[in-house]
């Protein structure tokens, strides 16, 4: 379903039954997907973070960062020991570069791998009704 951007795209009631219907287990999960291109962000990448899992007041701080479209937790790996990725967007390298550092500063954290979106594959949601994940209507 495609929601329209504007400042408050859904009334009280449509919220509450949004809320009524996640208690309810009928909606599992809400998410967006981002068009990079239509927004023209050509410089992407999900940076991986080794620390602890941020707090609260963290946590709204970098729900704040315009640049930020995901903020996930993960458990680390020994061989793998970042848990907390963000996908950072930006229209050149050195806006990316400096959203990065911002990032750093404010996580307080120097140990972190960025991994570069190269291609970006077919998006598609997923659909239980259908085998092969295509939208209705499509």
């Amino acid at each position: 379903m495609d929601i329209e951007i504007k400042p408050e795209p859904f009334s009280k009631e449509e919220l509450e039954k949004l809320k009524r219907d996640s208690r309810l287990g009928k909606i599992r999960r809400f998410g967006a997907i981002v068009s990079h291109q239509k927004l023209r962000f050509s410089h992407n990448a999900l940076v991986a973070w080794r620390r602890s899992p941020p707090g609260n007041k963290l946590c709204a701080a970098l729900k704040e960062k315009e640049y930020l479209s995901h903020i996930y937790l993960r458990k680390p790996h020994r061989l793998w020991p970042y848990s907390l990725y963000t996908m950072v967007h930006a229209k050149a390298n050195e806006e990316l570069n400096i959203f990065i550092d911002e990032l750093s500063r404010l996580l307080n954290c120097r140990d972190f791998r960025v991994l570069n979106t190269v291609k970006e594959l077919k998006k598609t949601s997923f659909n239980p009704a259908s085998k092969q994940g295509v939208r209705p209507g499509q």
